[in-house]
């Protein structure tokens, strides 16, 4: 079954079960009314009640249990986007976007089943019930009177939270710049600080945190006349039922009684209406987030494996990365080493992706082995490729976490690739050796040793084909020619870009990229 229609239909089992909460406590108190009319003993009342309790406490607990199994459901379906969505899609826009989905959009739509439901089903459904309920119990004619009065209430709650909706518009975007000025402060705070100085590093930071602060006060303000027309509105039923009621003339105590038992309940949800205004504003923003990561681009998957030669020849023909470019041709057969050369700007990364299928060219075709890029899955293509990209990605945990990356290993072919990297002295700086820590996102390593480590993880990967975009850049000449030999010996496909002297990787040919 497909993630949305799993959602949608475990949504549906949590209305159902509120609306059969609904049925219950209208019934409850229609029982009650008619009792007190009637004189009836307490023991029918008490067995409905007990019933609609054990009912409401299961409904609750299985909005808990639809809640956690929709984030399920979520985070499968952002697996699968992400899974197929086209790399160049991933600005750094799109990334701040992803993390605050994954970390609180996804937990704020849990809150649909968990806590929303029950107010939006039984605000709307309890009235028109009990307002049957009133006209059994007490006059159709006191029936209509009260829906007349409760709809009045219901649109004047409506444009409370219209009003409120209106003036909160501006505080999830307010909300979004400050995190992500905040993200990009903690990220980057030395170079901040020491180019622009502390006060000035501190100001774009203030600015945003004051923008926020302004779109709470302006939310906290429109709050005011909304829950007066919240609190207005919730009593206006009952205060008026009773006033046409006392007008029609004397009305016997038991008679105002029920009224005020049936209008009093049927009032009840209107309150709850208005608590969950600004919440379900924070609900709608997280929507709308997470449909926008879902949309994102996407490459298709062919899914099937294809037979492909071990010894795959990696080919371009008449590639253009976008209209306009040059096209470009190469034929890399298995063992040869290729640097690609052409000014910054030039598309030397964008060709390497498309190397990688992280996207498609515009004209040309990609083959690995004679075989289409596109007609390969992405798992089966990446068993082909290691990459290295200029800056290199490190995770928390180890040296051997890094390196690994989980897939499993001999110690002494981890120890290898990362003798082969040159990591031999980091590895013996610390008696813990390939278990010792790199902190968060390698924040114990210098540039180069991070640069090393992702080339001991891309030469731990069995891969026949190996592309290098700047991977040596921050490496001193000795250890760079080191790395190159050790790359070189390895007998893999290479595809490298550099702005230094590629004689080091000994190419067999060069591509150069003109636009």
């Amino acid at each position: 079954m497909h993630d949305a229609d799993r959602a949608r239909r475990r949504l549906l089992a949590s209305v159902l079960g509120w609306v059969a909460v609904a049925l219950l406590e209208a019934g409850v108190y229609t029982l009650l009314a008619w009792s007190l009319l009637h004189h009836a003993g307490p023991l029918p009342v008490i067995v409905l009640a007990l019933l609609a309790l054990a009912v409401t406490v299961l409904v609750t607990r299985g909005g808990f249990i639809t809640a956690a199994r929709l984030a399920g459901d979520f985070y499968q379906a952002l697996l699968g986007t992400l899974g197929r969505a086209r790399l160049g899609w991933f600005s750094a826009d799109n990334r701040q976007l992803l993390t605050d989905v994954a970390g609180r959009g996804v937990p704020t739509l849990m809150s649909i089943p968990a806590h929303h439901l029950q107010p939006l089903v039984l605000a709307p459904l309890v009235p028109l019930l009990l307002c049957a309920g009133i006209a059994l119990v007490v006059s159709p004619a006191a029936a209509l009177c009260t829906l007349l009065l409760w709809l009045v209430a219901l649109a004047a709650q409506l444009l409370g939270q219209w009003w409120l909706r209106r003036a909160d518009s501006a505080r999830d975007a307010a909300a979004q710049h400050s995190h992500r000025a905040t993200q990009e402060l903690v990220d980057h705070l030395t170079l901040l600080r020491s180019s622009a100085g502390p006060a000035r590093t501190l100001s774009r930071l203030d600015h945003s945190w004051s923008a926020q602060q302004t779109a709470l006060d302006r939310t906290n303000l429109a709050a005011a006349p909304a829950t007066l027309i919240a609190t207005l509105a919730s009593v206006l039923p009952l205060a008026g039922v009773l006033l046409w009621q006392t007008a029609q003339g004397p009305t016997p105590a038991p008679v105002l009684l029920a009224l005020i038992v049936l209008v009093g309940r049927a009032c009840a949800p209107l309150a709850d209406l208005a608590l969950t205004a600004l919440s379900l504003n924070d609900v709608r923003d997280a929507w709308r987030r997470y449909h926008q990561v879902l949309a994102a681009p996407a490459l298709p998957d062919s899914g099937a494996r294809v037979a492909v030669p071990a010894d795959a020849t990696l080919t371009l023909e008449q590639v253009q990365a976008r209209s306009g470019w040059t096209p470009l041709s190469a034929t890399l057969t298995p063992g040869a080493r290729m640097v690609i050369r052409g000014p910054s700007g030039g598309g030397k990364s964008t060709l390497l992706g498309l190397m990688m299928r992280f996207d498609d060219p515009a004209h040309g075709q990609v083959t690995l082995g004679g075989v289409p890029l596109p007609q390969l899955p992405f798992t089966q293509l990446a068993e082909y490729i290691s990459y290295v990209p200029q800056e290199p990605v490190v995770f928390s945990g180890s040296l051997a976490d890094n390196i690994t990356l989980g897939a499993p290993a001999d110690l002494a072919s981890v120890r290898a690739s990362a003798e082969a990297a040159a990591l031999g002295p980091l590895l013996a700086r610390s008696p813990a050796g390939l278990d010792q820590a790199v902190s968060h996102h390698g924040s114990a390593l210098s540039g180069g040793e991070r640069q090393r480590l992702a080339l001991a993880r891309a030469l731990f990967k069995p891969a026949p084909i190996l592309i290098l975009d700047e991977a040596t850049s921050a490496l001193d000449p000795d250890t760079e020619a080191q790395v190159a030999a050790a790359v070189i010996a390895s007998g893999r496909t290479l595809v490298v870009v550099t702005h230094r002297d590629p004689a080091i990787w000994q190419p067999t040919q060069v591509l150069e990229i003109q636009r």
